[in-house]
């Protein structure tokens, strides 16, 4: 089977003509641009049907001055040696995003670990138990709003140390 080689350009040109993004830009082989959540999952879609088989990461970064989540993934298309990464801004009050792991099995795991370091929820996503933090009860530890000093102090020095 042939599979569709990919020119960055032109295919950038396409994505932007048929999706709503910003913050478009080819660095090498890599295309990053920025959707908002309802496009997020079409876009996911279309990578696939275009042949970007793998999907290497679903993440998050905290922008908590913004009151945001940017969660993003990034894909490769083999044949072509090209990278995709898209990424979609999020309320940090409510963080919620459709799964990715209906298009990429691979992205249950990914959003899984989101989960459970962020509190991003994944609607559709079978795996959203915790993974590291079996007994956990507390906020999020990669929220940049979680104070692991007090965390350290209360947990491990009652209270008295810091």
């Amino acid at each position: 089977m042939d599979e569709e080689q990919i020119e960055l350009t032109s295919f950038s040109k396409m994505l932007t003509e048929r999706f709503a993004c910003s913050d478009v830009e080819i660095r090498g082989n890599q295309l990053t641009l920025t959707t908002d959540a309802k496009t997020y999952m079409d876009f996911a879609t279309h990578l696939k049907e275009h042949g970007f088989l793998r999907c290497l990461t679903v993440t998050a970064i905290d922008w908590m001055d913004q009151g945001e989540f940017e969660v993003y993934f990034l894909v490769h298309h083999l044949a072509s040696n090209v990278y995709v990464k898209v990424a979609t801004r999020i309320p940090r009050k409510q963080p919620k995003l459709s799964s990715l792991s209906s298009v990429w099995e691979s992205a249950a795991m990914h959003e899984r670990e989101m989960w459970e370091l962020f509190g991003v929820e994944f609607d559709g996503n079978p795996m959203l138990k915790p993974l590291f933090l079996e007994d956990w009860t507390g906020k999020p530890p990669l929220r940049k709003d979680f104070n692991w000093r007090d965390y350290v102090a209360e947990e491990y020095y009652q209270g008295g140390r810091k």
